[in-house]
């Protein structure tokens, strides 16, 4: 017998898996009619427990039938049933969370009150309606992030999708949640860096066996399809392969007409919209519900982001929304992989501001000496151990990213605070926009693309051979993409470590010593440009307590990226001379594909 439910996710503790349900769903007809159906016919009648399964069964939560759903497909009593079984002694969530070391509240999470309403004037979830009892949640009665509170101006809307999406979500958590425990002055990053966060799949059992959804949020199978699920009940929910064209149509579904999946179905907070700085998304470039669902996912929050702005348009400054892409190694790589990457970032690319590419290879070379302490225990349960380590540098990568300006306002009683130049998101890729050639045939602008790279330096003093050395280390072994940094059309960059090594670095940095270094012939090579180009940089230094060392973080714009170009060169012989589906597709798309990947270079700035 498989000892673990699929509608809790708990270890069969009963003696038989029907004395489980009974006992621990038998207010839950409709989650037990759904998953086990050969066990309903047996343990019920008429949506009632059976003589003989009755006796044994908790009360209902609330006295109502559990047949009905509401709008949202939420099952009426649903709040009252999850909070029955979270407290019950065989197994609850709060209780493994609380004692594996989980801070936070161990309360059920509320959905914040947003004013937005579906197509039929009514919420598909109740507002206040429980949404899980995990440990990274706010409090019963606690606002959630809001425009007006002390946590607008919170960095990230974090957002991960599909499995891969799914991961690193989860690696984040569990470093947040690392940090806390340990009580390390890092913790402020995290804390005042997500204004809201969340998982999306078109899988259940990826999603069920995350660590946002177990132990984060503590949600059960039901929880999980209204919180989580994209396209909730409108397919069998085993995610969409690797068909990018699937898991396109099955967030569209979630958007279709006047619905609207985040603003009433999901647990990522609307108004963590517009708290939020910027829009982070995180997930796979080759897998059918990464790069599928994405891009659909980012046109409709950009849609959401300019709504009711308030602004002239020449004035308002829109949301910034940000991909996080995952490239497999060479050997995972094949020729559908490509076309499905190149679609997915096609499509991305007319949605969001920048893609940050990362690539497995170089994320696997480039060493444990960059990457962040995440609990051991965790980190293995909840990632695939082939994962673990490259998780740990991408965590470091966001990390430092969201450190960069994330707001000290939640604790104003902290002695030791990150401290130095600003440096927002729009920061990252702005610089780059006006430098795209002028094309009044182009109806839009493509994302930036952001090769991302970080060093490290141990050094005890700095002079301009110690920061020339940290600066090699970041652009070249600290790559998390291949790329040529002398093809790129600029970049920004930030310096960072504790303050008493801020403090000899902080005149060389003010002295432009860093930035001739990074503008050299062996680096950017500022000076390879055409008669009226440029290549900016720019160069912020902060001061982080609780680090023992010093980092380089930076974003080069739009260079020549082997592994980008090896995709496009495969989907454009494919659409040159292929008669098959996939070509068809691609040449639908071709506009998208030659803005984004004939930008790389300088060749091809203005």
């Amino acid at each position: 017998m498989d000892t673990t439910c699929k509608i809790c996710f708990e270890e069969v503790a009963a003696p038989s898996l029907e004395a489980h349900l009974a006992n621990q769903h038998g207010d839950s007809p409709a989650s037990v009619r759904e998953v086990y159906p050969e066990q309903y016919d047996e343990l019920f009648v008429g949506d009632e427990l059976a003589p003989g399964w009755a006796d044994d069964a908790p009360a209902d939560g609330n006295g109502e039938s559990d047949g009905d759903r509401d709008d949202g497909g939420r099952e009426d009593g649903e709040a009252g049933a999850g909070a029955a079984r979270q407290a019950s002694d065989s197994g609850s969530r709060t209780d493994r969370a609380v004692a594996s070391g989980g801070s936070g509240s161990a309360s059920a999470r509320t959905r914040e009150e947003t004013g937005a309403t579906g197509a039929d004037g009514s919420r598909a979830g109740n507002a206040g309606e429980p949404r899980g009892t995990g440990t990274g949640s706010p409090a019963v009665g606690q606002d959630a992030p809001g425009a007006e509170g002390l946590q607008s101006g919170k960095k990230w809307l974090m957002i991960g999708v599909g499995g891969a999406g799914n991961h690193i979500i989860d690696a984040v958590l569990m470093r947040r949640d690392t940090l806390r425990e340990r009580d390390e002055p890092l913790a402020g990053v995290w804390e005042g860096g997500l204004a809201d966060y969340g998982s999306l799949n078109t899988n259940i059992a990826e999603l069920g066996d995350t660590y946002y959804a177990r132990e984060d949020r503590g949600y059960d199978r039901q929880q999980l399809l209204q919180n989580a699920m994209i396209a909730a009940r409108k397919h069998n929910h085993q995610g969409a392969g690797r068909k990018w064209t699937v898991g396109r149509k099955l967030m569209q579904a979630d958007f279709d007409g006047e619905s609207n999946a985040l603003r009433d179905r999901w647990d990522i907070s609307a108004n963590s919209l517009e708290a939020s700085q910027a829009v982070m998304l995180v997930h796979s470039v080759t897998k059918g519900t990464g790069c599928g669902a994405t891009p659909v996912l980012a046109e409709n929050i950009s849609e959401m982001a300019g709504q009711g702005v308030g602004l002239d348009d020449e004035l308002a400054v829109t949301k910034p929304i940000l991909s996080s892409v995952i490239i497999p190694e060479d050997d995972d790589f094949g020729g559908s992989e490509m076309v499905r990457g190149v679609a997915g970032m096609a499509h991305l690319s007319k949605a969001v501001d920048g893609i940050i590419p990362f690539d497995n290879q170089r994320l696997d070379e480039v060493g444990a000496d960059i990457s962040v302490a995440i609990d051991e225990e965790r980190l293995n349960a909840y990632n695939p151990i082939n994962y673990v380590d490259i998780n740990r540098l991408l965590v470091a990568f966001l990390e430092a990213f969201t450190m960069s300006s994330t707001p000290q306002n939640y604790d104003q009683s902290a002695t030791r605070q990150i401290n130095g130049e600003v440096f927002d998101v729009p920061d990252s890729f702005r610089p780059a926009e006006p430098k795209y050639p002028a094309d009044s045939d182009r109806d839009h602008q493509p994302a930036v693309i952001m090769a991302p790279v970080i060093g490290r330096s141990f050094a005890s003093s700095f002079d301009r051979s110690t920061l020339s050395t940290l600066a090699r280390t970041a652009l070249f072994k600290g790559q998390l993409i291949d790329f040529d940094p002398s093809t790129a059309w600029g970049g920004s960059f930030m310096i960072y470590g504790p303050e008493e090594k801020m403090e000899e670095i902080a005149p060389l940095v003010n002295a432009n010593e860093l930035k001739d270094i990074l503008s050299g012939e062996e680096f950017l090579d500022r000076g390879s440009t055409d008669p009226g180009q440029s290549v900016d940089l720019y160069v912020n230094q902060l001061v982080v307590p609780g680090i023992d060392s010093v980092h380089l973080w930076g974003v080069l714009w739009n260079p020549q990226i082997p592994s980008l170009g090896k995709m496009y060169d495969h989907v454009k012989e494919l659409s040159e001379q292929s008669d098959s589906q996939q070509a068809d597709n691609v040449r639908e798309l071709w506009p998208l594909v030659e803005s984004l990947f004939g930008a790389m270079g300088r060749d091809a700035m203005g």
